[in-house]
């Protein structure tokens, strides 16, 4: 059975294990990585291959793992190129071995060389846990940095957040931070709910936001009745740029704010960058319980997804 491997936002491996097709079988979860048999195209994978070669051992080189000899390749027809890279960055190789590795391939195929705008691409890979692998791209993460707005979440990464939130058919759920919508646009297309209450404060963001988004303020949610919210999922101001003056009293006015629209036992799923004035934040407030904490990385920069339960009384 052909394997394949797909990369995801780091921190993620056990929710993105547990929620993996029943058709698949999976070989192995590594950071940000997991390696598996069977055809998956979920929404929480960033790139996905097919594992032409897998290598292991402690000093991998893209010199003995290219071949001399040709290359088999799923998809070869139109046009392609190839690429190295090592601890999850593009490197440049010695110009022989990229020379032997595209010769490789188009004799096996009838592919094309182009190294600008391919219509395929093939793969060596070196990551850190002593592992390799040369694969055929499959897909693509259709957002990047250069598509996005900024402040703006990758679709894969507000789809896992919403997976730690779990919401159910009759569910209540609320993003007061929405800006450009990643996080409702997910459960709208992927999740069940009952209610889904969109704002942010941002007239501009507001007015670009689907039907039905309210411009308020997430501090002071005066028009959301007391109790009457299942779930928050949200990725507020990460107070880096100047917004805000004391990013730990904002998260506390939100955390209690948060308590007051929360039902009883509810819980919030909250993307920060600013993880110890956050965890401070919740203990001053004495008003919910960390369930969960994902360590993991938005755009290079460490961040954490905190899943909070509302704690009695």
């Amino acid at each position: 059975m052909p394997e394949y491997i797909s990369s995801f936002p780091t921190g993620f491996e056990e929710i993105v294990a547990r929620h993996m097709p029943k058709n698949t079988e999976i070989l192995q979860v590594y950071n940000g990585l997991i390696h598996y048999r069977g055809h998956s195209n979920v929404p929480f994978f960033n790139n996905s291959f097919h594992v032409l070669r897998f290598f292991e051992g402690k000093h991998l080189s893209f010199q003995r793992m290219v071949p001399e000899d040709k290359l088999r390749c799923p998809i070869s027809e139109g046009s392609f190129r190839v690429r190295f890279s090592q601890s999850n960055q593009f490197v440049k190789v010695d110009r022989q071995v990229s020379l032997r590795a595209e010769r490789a391939i188009a004799q096996a195929t009838h592919l094309k060389l182009d190294r600008l705008n391919p219509t395929t691409e093939l793969w060596y890979v070196i990551r850190d846990e002593g592992i390799g692998f040369y694969g055929q791209l499959l897909r693509k993460r259709a957002a990047t940095e250069k598509n996005l707005r900024p402040g703006e979440l990758r679709p894969e990464f507000a789809y896992l957040m919403c997976l730690c939130a779990n919401p159910a058919e009759q569910s209540v759920v609320l993003d007061p931070f929405a800006g450009y919508g990643a996080i409702p646009a997910q459960i709208a297309r992927h999740f069940p709910f009952g209610k889904l209450i969109v704002s942010d404060n941002d007239p501009e963001k507001v007015k670009a936001l689907p039907g039905g988004a309210f411009c308020w303020d997430a501090l002071h949610l005066s028009e959301i009745a007391n109790a009457s919210v299942d779930l928050i999922v949200t990725d507020p101001p990460w107070g880096y740029y100047g917004n805000i003056d004391d990013i730990a009293l904002f998260y506390e006015k939100m955390l209690l704010e948060f308590k007051r629209v929360l039902k009883q036992n509810g819980r919030a799923v909250i993307l920060c960058a600013r993880k110890e004035e956050f965890q401070r934040a919740v203990a001053r407030t004495g008003a919910f319980a960390i369930e969960r904490t994902i360590h993991t990385l938005v755009n290079g920069k460490k961040a954490g997804v905190y899943v909070l339960t509302l704690l009695r009384g």
